[in-house]
């Protein structure tokens, strides 16, 4: 946060008069009335422009303080007896995707303050004397955080209307009776500089009207769903650390919404970021030296949802991706919201660093709050489907993973709904037929707590291809072992697999013609999408292309599903022409 804006009152005078133009100066200006001595506050901060003015900008040799803003004669008629030129600038004003206001160009106090703090008008240009002041360290405020220029889209808005209409129709903003006495609006309703800054009184710093620790300033106007509950209003997390941000408390708690966000001069003009790119937000703490994990080394990894890829094309209103494929910390993280996972090891729908995040439902349809990881996972996966470099290529292909976890379908993994089937007898001890699994079960930090390691869960990023938790080999001619599969094996026991108990030539398959589970196998699920009509879709049969192919005449390799544990294969596998080849339940151990 600069030092803020300000508007010094007129000198301290015993004349009837001045002390007139006083009173009528403090009402104009909404200065707390249980302050009485408004040159006294004033002369002992940077606003004191005079000779004797503790900043570096001050008066050559002018001893009066109050004049550089105000005179009770020969000024320019605006209130309260303002002492200066209005800037005739054309700003270039804040604007956002998310804001509901509709602010102008500046009106009212907040055009006063900016006949200093645009960096346009000399400090010691004043009404009621016809030479300028002459200043020393400089005639005009400085370059820095205080010269806001004439781009004011990198401030927080002002000027605008904040009426109980604003507040409803925003629904994150508090309506206006709601504001604390601190925090006033102008006669005309209307948000100015002035209600976050007395420029007259420097006691919280940064002219303030109140102390923004714990962000009390900032949640007087904005109630951001969760954050009552998230993280970062709680965590006792030292900042001293962080590099390249001068923040004003020592803990994430303290510095709440300016560990993300600045009023002034902020890097990310759309929503005040810190930072430009909208990842640097985050891994400004998330690279271990504030935050638990380190995330930064994560999307370092061979694969990875890396945010540095992407600049500029989020946006929190988009309702799909299209060709704007990108993901951003903020397209999975409400960090308004988010708390802090524990991991039990039970079934959960969704997880708390996922609060709060909208998603695609199993029908397609956008949900406001996600209520399962999933529909997390379909506003990239689903309908607009991210393209996977190097994935397996099939005979019934969709990338849209919506349609391949349809409960509809003939067979698909129990991501949205559960199996109901008596088929899979290798699944592992403790995971009975019927449970549900998460995106995440899969997809994951190969150095996560789930795969034994000390690492944060998520799919950030993995050593292992396709973002998997554990290695899954899909070349031919694979040799099988317990590294090669260990996707597979971490559900589905190898000494069933191997033992043939649900189908009696998988060990011929995977073990004596190293033929990879991903020939046959499509992990997802079998969509009815682009169904050649040619095989069944049960036992996630869809065969790979590269590695089957179709007998003379046939467009397609052939798969019939005859029974429990039987049915028979017409195609082209490693040379070996298969036709009609049968299996049943009677070969089965």
């Amino acid at each position: 946060m600069p030092p803020a804006l300000h508007l010094p009152l007129p000198v301290r005078r015993t004349a009837p008069f001045a002390w007139l133009v006083l009173v009528v100066a403090a009402i104009a200006l909404a200065v707390p009335t249980a302050t009485v001595r408004a040159q006294d506050r004033v002369a002992t901060t940077v606003h004191n422009l005079s000779a004797s003015g503790p900043g570096n900008i001050r008066a050559q040799s002018e001893q009066q303080i109050c004049i550089f803003c105000h005179a009770p004669h020969n000024t320019n008629g605006v209130r309260p007896l303002w002492n200066r030129e209005m800037p005739n600038t054309v700003y270039q004003i804040y604007t956002s995707s998310t804001l509901d206001a509709a602010p102008g160009q500046p009106t009212g106090a907040s055009k006063l303050c900016l006949s200093c703090h645009d960096g346009t008008i000399a400090l010691g240009s004043v009404l009621s004397r016809r030479q300028q002041i002459r200043m020393s360290g400089g005639d005009y405020i400085p370059a820095g955080l205080t010269n806001l220029g004439t781009d004011l889209s990198d401030d927080h808005p002002i000027s605008f209307a904040y009426t109980s209409g604003l507040a409803a129709a925003d629904l994150q903003l508090k309506p206006p009776t709601a504001l604390p006495s601190q925090v006033r609006l102008d006669a005309d309703s209307q948000l100015q500089c002035t209600s976050c800054h007395n420029p007259h009184f420097n006691g919280f710093g940064d002219f303030l009207v109140m102390s923004n620790e714990f962000s009390q300033l900032c949640i007087a106007c904005h109630a951001m769903t969760g954050w009552s509950i998230t993280t970062h209003a709680s965590s006792t997390a030292s900042v001293t650390g962080v590099q390249g941000v001068d923040w004003k408390y020592p803990t994430v708690a303290a510095n709440g919404c300016e560990s993300c966000h600045t009023s002034h001069t902020a890097g990310g003009h759309e929503r005040l970021l810190i930072f430009a790119a909208e990842e640097d937000n985050c891994l400004s703490c998330h690279d271990g030296s504030v935050g638990r994990y380190n995330i930064r080394s994560e999307i370092e990894k061979l694969s990875a949802h890396d945010p540095r890829r992407y600049e500029g094309i989020h946006d929190p209103t988009e309702q799909t991706f299209g060709t704007q494929a990108h993901v951003e910390c903020v397209d999975c993280h409400n960090p308004h919201a988010v708390s802090r996972e524990i991991d039990s090891g039970a079934y959960t729908p969704i997880g708390a660093t996922l609060a709060d995040m909208p998603g695609i439902d199993q029908g397609g349809a956008r949900v406001a709050e996600a209520q399962y990881e999933y529909q997390i996972c379909f506003r990239c996966h689903g309908d607009n489907a991210v393209e996977v470099p190097g994935r397996v290529l099939r005979f019934n292909q969709t990338d849209n993973l919506r349609l391949d976890f349809a409960p509809t379908n003939a067979s698909y993994h129990p991501v949205i709904a559960p199996v109901q089937t008596n088929d899979t007898v290798s699944l592992i001890p403790g995971m009975a037929s019927g449970s549900m699994i998460k995106c995440t079960d899969c997809h994951n930090n190969d150095a996560g707590p789930r795969n034994g390691g000390s690492g944060p869960n998520g799919p950030h990023g993995s050593n292992y291809r396709f973002l998997l938790e554990r290695n899954y080999s899909v070349e031919d001619n694979t040799q099988e072992g317990t590294f090669e599969y260990a996707m597979c094996y971490k559900c589905h026991q190898r000494s069933s697999i191997l033992g043939d108990y649900s189908f009696p030539l998988h060990r011929l398959h995977i073990v004596d013609v190293n033929a990879p589970c991903s020939a046959c196998h499509d992990p997802h699920g079998v969509s009815a999408l682009g169904d050649t009509g040619t095989s069944d879709r049960t036992h996630l049969i869809n065969f790979d292309p590269t590695i089957v192919s179709a007998v003379a005449g046939r467009s397609a390799p052939i798969f019939r599903d005859t029974g429990r544990f039987s049915g028979n294969c017409t195609l082209v596998c490693h040379g070996e022409q298969h036709l009609s080849l049968s299996y049943d339940s009677s070969a089965i151990p």
